[in-house]
């Protein structure tokens, strides 16, 4: 009589436990699927990036989670200066924040008149200067 009890306890947690292996090998695949479809969870709020001065022509509205600010033609915004690197700034979204970053560039990158030496959280109303160039930051929630 306990032979059959083991036995049907074996079973049912040998069962158990595939279960389990089962429910992580489905929840990797879906979160895989997710991210190779585009459909992120991640949607970051627009931000605006508007030139100040001379460069009051400048103004572009991003929606994408990483923006690369610099001269180079592959760059997310081109600023056609000489004081500006070929890859100058990052502007990046993540833990529901956005963060600018210098990319090792030769005149630096600023933030209200800080200099940019590590990844630093940028908000509404912030001024953004690169080389002699600067913007306005506008994030839309």
């Amino acid at each position: 009589m306990n032979a059959i009890i083991a036995l049907i306890l074996r079973g049912v947690l040998l069962l158990l436990a595939y279960l389990f292996v089962g429910w992580i090998g489905y929840t990797i695949y879906k979160d895989l699927r997710t991210r190779l479809s585009g459909k992120s969870e991640l949607s970051a709020p627009a931000i605006t990036l508007k030139g100040l001065g001379k460069w009051k022509s400048i103004e572009k509205q991003f929606v994408k989670t990483e923006i690369i600010l610099g001269r180079d033609p592959d760059s997310d915004l081109i600023i056609p200066d000489e004081t500006i690197s070929i890859r100058h700034c990052k502007l990046t979204y993540h833990h529901k924040q956005w963060w600018a970053d210098d990319l090792n560039s030769t005149n630096g990158s600023f933030l209200n008149d800080n200099p940019i030496d590590t990844a630093i959280i940028i908000t509404n109303g912030d001024s953004l200067r690169l080389g002699n160039v600067s913007f306005l930051i506008n994030i839309n929630q």
